[in-house]
């Protein structure tokens, strides 16, 4: 119902998506999707793609961030704790289980932030260790700078 929802915005910002390499997103059993992560319009480009039986790992501070967090709770996000590594590694573990046990896909934002400079942050380690204590695959997908159409400061949308 979410994707269903989230999708249909992209109609009211007049915003189309190009996607190549579809195919990989096709890949049978559980597998962690890593990305980048340049703003909240993300999860427009990625609820276009959004494969069957994937959710995102968040930071813990987003459950609190109103109806968003609200949304993200019930879209089942794995939330966590980015400032205590023994949490964040405990979940990390379940999370594992969890998708080889159930068949789940896991995305990643593995910059740890949003990223609007254009360029890449260095990555955490956490969705590597992740794919290595599942022995499950990592596709990258990579969002295209909205720079050429999008004014961050203004929060503008322009024609391109």
């Amino acid at each position: 119902i979410i994707r269903f929802m989230v999708r249909h915005v992209k109609y009211f910002l007049g915003l189309r998506f190009e996607v190549s390499g579809w195919e990989h997103l096709q890949t049978q059993g559980p597998y962690v999707i890593i990305s980048n992560h340049q703003s909240s319009l993300d999860v427009l480009g990625l609820m276009e793609i959004l494969p069957d039986r994937c959710t995102m790992i968040a930071k813990k501070e987003l459950i609190y961030a109103g109806t968003v967090g609200l949304i993200c709770w019930l879209g089942g996000i794995v939330f966590i704790n980015r400032k205590k590594t023994s949490d964040a590694k405990s979940v990390m573990t379940d999370a594992a289980k969890t998708m080889l046990d159930d068949q789940i896909r896991l995305w990643v934002f593995p910059e740890g932030t949003r990223n609007q400079r254009g360029d890449l942050l260095p990555f955490k380690k956490g969705a590597f260790h992740l794919a290595v204590q599942a022995q499950v695959p990592i596709i990258p997908i990579v969002f295209s700078s909205y720079s050429n159409f999008y004014l961050r400061k203004e929060k503008q949308f322009k024609s391109g």
